[in-house]
């Protein structure tokens, strides 16, 4: 049986990787966070903040690619891939993804960085660029057995330098860590970027992610879809396992839910509003009207 490789660990099989229970390192906010957020969101309603008015969210993309000589130096085609894939998930919920910049950076200590490290941050402060205005996506043969991970956009007033996502270089359109080589990681670590939790956050307990049509889940879906999963189930329905904040593997994540995307839009009006593009911007500055996105108060 063919060993799977994730960053710099190599796993026998698919069951031992899935025995560490991870995929992402996106850390859970804390209550005191979620909770900032939930009035955040109660405020920017009450100023008349409209998800259903925002109809295109436009996202530069700055690529940079970290590798240690040959292994990680992504190629144009392979980055060009990867947007084609975040486009074909996002473009339907109305979010478009374009090429800014690509860079490429030759340092073996930040290609093996591991989240909060001080490596991920010295890489993040000399590569990452317009933070407001962009997503800075990095790529690189990340530690710890990990995929990648996000930032919040609730993140971004606070620690700016930090913004964006990181993903495994070689979970890219063609790379070699099947079945997470379809580049669905990246859509998965955006979605966080942009708001999102992971489905079964919460487990079966209120709000879970706080996202009123995506059922409640006990844990996450490892290995294919599976839709007759229910891991909670005196609520809402079966577990969302194609659903692409899930753990399912890369061929089985397809969609957002309606609920997530006007959570995705509501995030990105108090949060990134620049992403709106100027037609938006009035509405945005009054929905975020009295909120102290860099101290927290509300």
């Amino acid at each position: 049986m063919a060993k799977l490789v994730i960053g710099d660990r190599e796993f026998d099989d698919q069951a031992t990787f899935i025995s560490g229970g991870r995929r992402c390192g996106t850390p859970q906010l804390n209550d005191f966070q979620k909770e900032r957020v939930r009035a955040h969101l109660r405020t920017a309603r009450a100023n008349g903040m409209d998800a259903a008015t925002v109809t295109q969210i436009e996202v530069p993309v700055h690529f940079h690619v970290i590798h240690d000589g040959g292994t990680g130096a992504l190629t144009d085609q392979e980055i060009d891939a990867q947007l084609g894939v975040l486009n074909d998930a996002f473009k339907p919920y109305d979010v478009v993804f374009t090429r800014a910049s690509v860079d490429r950076t030759d340092d073996p200590v930040w290609f093996r960085m591991t989240i909060d490290s001080p490596a991920e941050r010295k890489a993040k402060t000399a590569l990452g660029k317009e933070q407001h205005r962009a997503l800075n996506f990095y790529t690189a043969g990340i530690g710890g057995g990990l995929l990648g991970w996000a930032t919040f956009p609730t993140d971004l007033a606070g620690d700016p330098d930090t913004d964006g996502v990181v993903v495994l270089h070689s979970s890219l359109p063609g790379g070699s860590s099947a079945p997470y080589d379809l580049g669905l990681t990246a859509v998965h670590e955006v979605g966080h970027w942009l708001g999102l939790y992971h489905t079964f956050e919460g487990g079966c307990t209120a709000p879970g992610d706080e996202v009123a049509d995506t059922p409640f889940e006990a844990s996450p879906n490892f290995g294919p879809a599976n839709p007759s999963r229910d891991t909670c189930p005196n609520d809402s329905g079966n577990d969302p396992t194609t659903n692409y904040m899930d753990y399912t593997d890369d061929a089985g994540m397809t969609e957002f839910s309606p609920g997530q995307v006007t959570r995705i839009k509501e995030q990105v009006t108090l949060y990134r509003p620049v992403l709106l593009g100027a037609g938006l911007a009035d509405a945005a500055d009054s929905a975020r009207a009295g909120i102290d996105l860099e101290t927290g108060d509300f």
